[in-house]
Order: C-alpha cells, then sequence, then structure tokens
C-alpha cells in the first residue's frame, strides 16, 4: 500500500485503515468514456482501485473536450479508450488499465462485466443500460446507474437480489439517448453526478449496506431529492422468476 499517496483518504474515518486495502484489491468495469465514465475513472485511478477496465469503441470529437477531462485538443479523432489507458496510467502507474475497443452487448457483456466487481455505468442509452442492468442480474454483481440531462442527473445503486433494479422502475429497455449537444449538459452536472456515482461505488466496494434509492441532483437549482424504489418480486429481470441476462 502506497502509504503517501493515499494518506488523505486514509484519514478518514470510513476507509481508515482496511478500506484502503479493499480499494487496492477491487476491480471495476467502467462502460463508456465519456463525460461521467471517464471521470469515474479517473476518480477510480486517484484513489487506487487496483484493476480499471474501461469499455468504448467511440473516438474523441471536439464537442466531447467541455465536460470529458481526460481529453486534449490534441486528441481528437483518436479511440477513446486507447488515451483513456494512457491517461489513467500516467495518473497512477501502481494501478492496471484494461481498455477495451469495444460497444457494449449482449454478446460480449457477460466476457467483459465478470472481470470487475462491480460496473459503472458511464453510458447514454437506453439499450447499453438494459445490457449493463441484465447482466448484472446475470453475474451476481452490483452496478452503479448514472444518467446527466442539462442541468441535472440521477443516480442509482443496483445490488442483486437486494435492491430494485432499473427494470423495477419501468425504465425503457431499448433505444438510443439523445446527443448531449442537442439536450445540452451542463459540464459542472456531469462532474457532480460522476462523483456521487463513484462515492457509491467505493461503499459498495467497502461493503456497506447501500439502498436502491433513485437519488436526483440539480446543480442549477442546488435541489436535491431521493426516491425511494422499492424491489419488484415480480420483475422479469430481478424478480423471483427473473430471467437476468437471458
Amino acid at each position: 500500500m502506497e502509504t503517501g499517496r493515499y494518506l488523505s483518504q486514509i484519514a478518514v474515518n470510513e476507509i481508515f485503515p482496511a478500506g484502503q486495502r479493499k480499494i487496492e484489491s477491487a476491480s471495476v468495469v467502467v462502460i463508456g468514456m465519456g463525460g461521467t465514465g471517464s471521470a469515474a475513472a479517473e476518480l477510480l485511478a486517484r484513489m487506487g482501485i487496483g484493476r480499471i477496465i474501461i469499455v468504448d469503441n467511440d473516438t474523441i470529437e471536439m464537442s466531447n473536450l467541455n465536460r470529458q477531462a481526460l481529453y486534449k485538443e490534441k486528441d481528437i479523432g483518436l479511440k477513446k479508450v486507447t488515451v483513456a489507458e494512457r491517461e489513467l496510467r500516467e495518473i497512477n502507474g501502481s494501478i492496471e488499465v484494461e481498455a477495451v475497443d469495444q460497444r457494449l452487448n449482449f454478446s460480449n457483456a457477460v466476457q467483459i462485466m465478470s472481470r470487475g466487481d462491480l460496473t459503472i455505468d458511464g453510458t447514454d442509452n437506453f439499450t447499453a443500460r438494459n445490457v449493463i442492468n441484465r447482466t448484472s442480474i446475470a453475474l451476481n454483481k452490483p452496478w452503479i446507474f448514472s444518467a446527466v440531462e442539462g442541468t441535472f442527473g440521477y443516480v442509482k445503486a443496483i445490488i442483486p437480489g437486494v435492491t430494485s433494479c432499473l427494470s423495477c422502475m419501468g425504465y425503457p429497455t431499448e433505444g438510443e439517448g439523445v446527443a448531449c449537444t442537442a439536450q445540452g449538459v451542463v459540464p459542472t452536472a456531469v462532474r457532480l453526478i460522476s462523483s456521487i456515482a463513484t462515492t457509491l461505488a467505493l461503499r459498495v466496494l467497502l461493503g456497506e449496506n447501500v439502498d436502491g434509492s433513485l437519488t436526483y441532483f440539480d446543480v442549477w437549482k442546488q435541489s436535491l431529492e431521493r426516491v425511494e424504489i422499492v424491489r419488484d418480486e415480480k420483475c422479469p429481470v430481478c424478480g423471483v422468476n427473473g430471467n437476468g441476462g437471458k
């Protein structure tokens, strides 16, 4: 354990002393290396998560740069996972970073997501989140749902067999999200939501009891709401007779 690097977070009561060892032995999959995903991956690297698997097949565009902090103008046209892997290794050379240049789907989800203890959602569409939800339930692995629109965003922990899942709350199973350039998004909202999602992931990895509430934040109005989402025992995905990733 690199005590000097992590001195400030080890001093936090919720982490000291055994928590840092758990952090350094953990593996996290981050699906999507856009605004929320790249920010979450950066935080994970700085905190010392032992292994980070980053997944995306997009290239960097000029319009990404206002909210996707791992990338610079010189990176435009390059693969996001290629640049992100390089940047994360430079941030923390003591961790493992694995880049997967693929778009997540039901054909590759189990093979990718089984590598981590937990998955963080950095995607921007309904179809990908449905894949993550079903696969996580099938693998019995927790994941963190996050989404940002305009000035606000949502965060929710999904723990198989414990909390409600996306299907319980009637979340759409397919469809592409609206591009950020069309719907608009404030970069500070992206940073806030990614920070909350990463903190929630950390709490799960450290073994804390986390509920399945959907938490809503609006950075413009400085408002916060928590909505309890009860698990549906008849849910077709996570319920008693659910089919998980099938």
